[in-house]
């Protein structure tokens, strides 16, 4: 979004009056009550901001509004009008103004993005800020909301300004100038209702907000990382080490949050976040709690969730292999960055401890899991998706090793006439699991350069959204990120796909691509800030997911999800958790079992594999 022009001339006075548009149809409700500068529009002082907007006072049912009829040849068609800084106290106390947009049905393109911002013209002209509004449908009466960042709030009430209201239709393509008349009515305050702590809370994430958009992105992407990491510190049972699967504050524990966890110590302690010692000591509890029997398991293996004091299994769920998989690899993380003490010492035994050729049950690949009720789940990790990581532990396990040739059975689906492998449903999440600790960058096997596998899946994500944003308000302002997450109707595995998607987007999904599609997820972390503010920004960062269309925010976290972004955010930085997750003799030998050698191809699926797949 352009910020208005400098250059102002009066636009043709149409009609003077006052227009009481109190009176549009809005629902009435206690904390709401007209803007009075709006209510009292002086049509003689509206300006088109030099994109040909003409005005006039029309009437819709009875009910007074503002008539716009763009000019055709602007991207935007807007209005400004001066208000005072007395005038603007009100949004003091008001974190939304609410405006009532009329769309005529029979309009052929209506505006679907929608801008409000303030210049201050006190002395000179500077821009002092906008956000962007949220529409409650797309054709008749529609209720746009604008939520005031701190910069709308905090004006001078000695100062002079001019408001901007901005509308246009964002296609796939870009903006596409609006050509037909359409109405404002009324514009509305909103009071939130707030304690005065609340109050003070959401004016610090509205700061943090603010300053994050003025950093630089080196700045930008650690100061995610630090907010991101408290999560883990302060999310965790400092008695037993184990870390809460999600925020709320009677969740289990994760035992895959709980290997991030792991490994995000270990990044707070290289990082100077926290004191060495104390995360020496949680990251050697924490393994102590699994190896002295603190927390369920077989063979190994341990209770995907567990109570968060006792370690006890919970919810009938199963000894997992694959959120083994992802704590045995937090640990190896935490004994290369404590080298040489007993926390190294303990990280090696938790996973020479795991019985990955058990969890075989007598076949060739691993199963998902085992439950002392019934046994070993029918569902083996037999296709492409996170299991990456598991097949590199448990090949090359030092004490329980499967044989090297159960990687050549996996199955590789290949789509996009043969653009990259892939996992049907298209969840982000699957390509970058595993390299969040594997580094293959400039690495091969006989079937796919799993980095540029992961580059097309992110690059893939971001267009399918782009691809979508004429009909999905989520995706829209360079939004993206989709993928497993929670959802207005609850949990599920999102993905780029035709039939898996409804709107929601993980903002972890975009920011752990910033290893591979550096720009793009940059691109998506700002928008995400710029667009949802503390919608989407809380205590520990970028919250679970969003979905504009449902008008559904989350307010919780998920601790793989908390770790996914931040161990991305290091491997973009320095690659600082692939360097210590990659001196693991074991996972070398694996790799090179594996058939994993050096690779400077820019596809994604092995010629020799792409021929293969197109025989089948």
């Amino acid at each position: 979004m352009k910020r208005p022009s400098r250059n102002n001339p009066l636009a043709v006075l149409l009609l003077a009056g006052v227009l009481l548009f109190g009176l549009t149809p809005s629902l009435a409700q206690s904390q709401e009550l007209p803007w009075e500068p709006w209510a009292a529009l002086d049509l003689r002082l509206l300006d088109d901001d030099s994109t040909g907007s003409t005005f006039a006072l029309s009437e819709l049912g009875g009910v007074p509004a503002l008539m716009i009829t763009p000019r055709g040849g602007s991207e935007e068609t807007k209005l400004a009008y001066p208000v005072s800084g007395s005038d603007l106290l009100a949004w003091r106390d008001h974190g939304r103004i609410r405006l009532d947009v009329f769309l005529p049905e029979t309009i052929t393109l209506r505006a679907n993005a929608f801008f409000l911002g303030l210049g201050d013209v006190t002395r000179g002209w500077s821009w002092v800020g906008g956000v962007f509004g949220e529409a409650s449908g797309d054709s008749g009466w529609v209720t746009v909301t604008f939520f005031l960042d701190a910069a709308l709030r905090e004006t001078d009430p000695d100062g002079s300004y001019l408001m901007y209201l901005s509308f246009f239709h964002e296609g796939g393509g870009g903006k596409v100038p609006l050509t037909e008349p359409f109405f404002v009515g009324g514009m509305q305050l909103i009071a939130d209702s707030l304690s005065a702590d609340d109050a003070d809370t959401e004016a610090r994430y509205l700061q943090e907000v603010d300053m994050l958009l003025e950093m630089g992105d080196d700045a930008f992407v650690d100061a995610i990382a630090r907010q991101t990491f408290d999560f883990f510190w302060l999310e965790a049972n400092p008695q037993t080490g184990l870390v809460k699967d999600r925020s709320t504050p009677d969740s289990v524990s994760s035992i895959a949050s709980a290997g991030f966890g792991l490994a995000a110590i270990s990044l707070a302690v290289e990082r100077g976040w926290i004191d060495a010692e104390a995360g020496y000591e949680r990251v050697r509890t924490t393994l102590q709690t699994f190896l002295n029997g603190g927390v369920q398991g077989e063979r190994g293996f341990f209770y995907h969730f567990v109570d968060m004091a006792t370690g006890e299994r919970v919810w009938n769920s199963e000894v997992s292999s694959i959120d083994t998989t992802l704590l045995v690899a937090g640990a190896l993380v935490a004994g290369t960055t404590f080298e040489g003490t007993e926390v190294e010492a303990l990280a090696d035994r938790l996973y020479q401890n795991v019985e990955w050729d058990w969890m075989s049950a007598g076949g060739d690949m691993v199963r998902m899991g085992w439950k002392p009720e019934n046994g070993f789940l029918d569902a083996a990790w037999d296709h492409f998706d996170e299991s990456l990581l598991l097949y590199v532990l448990a090949i090359g396990s030092p004490t329980h090793p499967i044989p090297a040739y159960a990687w050549d059975l996996w199955d590789r689906p290949v789509r996009f006439g043969g653009e990259y492998i892939y996992l049907p449903g298209d969840p982000l999440f699957v390509y970058q699991y595993p390299l969040a600790f594997l580094d293959l960058h400039g690495l091969e096997d006989a079937y796919a350069n799993y980095w540029n596998n992961t580059t097309r899946a992110c690059e893939r994500n971001r267009q399918f959204a782009l691809d979508h944003s004429d009909r999905v308000q989520t995706y829209q302002h360079g939004v993206w990120g989709i993928s497993a997450s929670d959802g207005p109707t609850g949990y599920r595995a999102y993905g780029a796909s035709e039939a898996n998607h409804d709107g929601t987007v993980a903002p972890y999904a975009s920011t752990a691509c910033l290893p591979f599609t550096p720009d793009l997820a940059l691109e998506g972390m700002r928008a995400l800030l710029r667009r949802y503010g503390v919608r989407v920004w809380r205590e520990y960062g970028f919250v679970s997911a969003i979905n504009a269309d449902a008008d559904w925010y989350s307010r919780d976290y998920i601790g793989i999800d908390q770790g996914d972004i931040l161990l991305m955010i290091a491997n973009h930085q320095d690659g600082l958790i692939w360097e210590q997750f990659m001196a693991n003799p074991a996972v070398q030998a694996a790799l090179a079992a594996m058939g994993f050698v050096a690779s400077s191809g820019d596809y994604a699926v092995t010629p020799a594999y792409l021929s293969a797949a197109a025989v089948r």
